[in-house]
């Protein structure tokens, strides 16, 4: 990993123009009511990153070739190498020093580094825009997002970490939408440490930078969930739909909400709106749950084949299928569903003490 030396006449040039970005980062800032400590830029031109840009983006050709070498530095062993790490948000500056970071991350730097070339590369959001990401009880909303150049009559998508094809629908976002991202990112990792008051911290200034932002509501619901506050995470979810109605990840943690008060009705109801199409595995999943618990065993079985095929890697949707196994009777069945989950997941909690129920009620041992 490469961490190139800056001569000193390089800083002293660089001392010129850094200010104007950090002052007009400020005013922005300012002029939301917000304490500019309080939110760091992700694509900050710090002289690392302007020295960094200048080596790997080389000479010759257009903005899309130096673009294109930027883009094959990031991961090139023998150069930086960058690597994919879900739970780490990082600005590009940050970045730089780590060597890792997840899909915001790697595009606020790359980011940063094509704007240190004099090339104005954007972030976007990517269709479909909310994802679900399961931590404890609850399905957190997270977003993917790529940077985009727009060449003339066409836009160059530069996307990381997607495993399906290339996004048919990107919506381009301004920097400070960006910079929620990262903040959101920041307060989900705080919100499963159980930092709440942080966590809480985040997301109020994250409405303030982007006041449409479906996570930042959605997000805070969890966490007055977590606190215990009914009332105060009904009111977040509320506006999280009305945002975004069909949102499937909001939609299940809000029929989570209701389950929990003993209100199935409602939480059927809330998951029956929810567009299965775009729904995550976990939406699925609760869906076949309601159905379980009303004794309907065949179309709970098929919910939670979707949400299988939905989630190949996840172990969750075969332990469901163990469990509504058990319940019905058949033992053989529901070892093969935990021996599918446990080689997916070695180890995983919930299929790890299933596992060991069916052994103790005499199950089929595995083979």
């Amino acid at each position: 990993m490469i961490r190139p030396p800056l001569a000193p006449a390089v800083i002293a040039a660089l001392a010129i123009s850094l200010p104007a970005h950090a002052d007009a980062w400020t005013r922005s800032l300012e002029k939301k009511g917000i304490d500019p400590n309080d939110v760091p830029n992700p694509i900050a031109i710090t002289p690392r990153v302007e020295q960094a840009a200048r080596t790997w983006a080389g000479g010759g050709g257009g903005d899309v070739d130096q673009l294109r070498r930027i883009q094959s530095a990031l991961y090139d062993p023998t150069r930086f190498n960058l690597v994919y790490d879900a739970g780490t948000t990082l600005t590009a500056e940050e970045a730089l020093e780590a060597g890792r970071g997840n899909c915001v991350t790697s595009t606020s730097l790359f980011i940063a580094l094509a704007r240190a070339r004099g090339i104005r590369v954007r972030p976007g959001y990517v269709t479909p825009r909310a994802i679900g990401e399961k931590k404890g009880d609850l399905v957190f909303v997270t977003t993917h997002v790529v940077a985009v150049f727009e060449n003339f009559q066409r836009s160059v998508v530069f996307d990381f970490y997607r495993e399906s094809q290339e996004p048919s629908t990107v919506e381009l976002i301004d920097d400070l939408t960006l910079a929620a991202l990262y903040l959101n990112n920041r307060a989900v990792d705080r919100l499963s440490r159980g930092e709440l008051e942080a966590a809480e911290h985040d997301f109020d200034i994250v409405v303030k930078l982007a006041p449409q932002f479906v996570a930042a509501h959605a997000n805070l619901g969890v966490l007055r969930r977590r606190r215990g506050e009914v009332s105060g995470a009904f009111d977040a979810y509320r506006k999280a739909l009305a945002l975004d109605p069909d949102n499937p990840v909001v939609l299940g943690n809000l029929a989570a909400l209701y389950a929990s008060l003993g209100r199935s009705r409602d939480a059927k109801a809330a998951l029956e709106l929810a567009d299965l199409g775009e729904a995550t595995p976990y939406t699925i999943l609760a869906r076949g749950d309601l159905e379980m618990a009303d004794g309907r065993y065949d179309d709970a079985l098929k919910l939670y084949r979707r949400a299988a095929r939905a989630g190949p890697r996840l172990p969750e949707p075969y332990v469901a299928i163990a469990r509504l196994e058990r319940a019905r009777g058949r033992p053989a069945e529901a070892r093969r569903a935990i021996d599918r989950a446990l080689r997916l997941v070695p180890g995983h909690a919930e299929a790890a003490s299933l596992d060991a129920e069916l052994k103790a009620a005499g199950g089929v041992p595995p083979p």
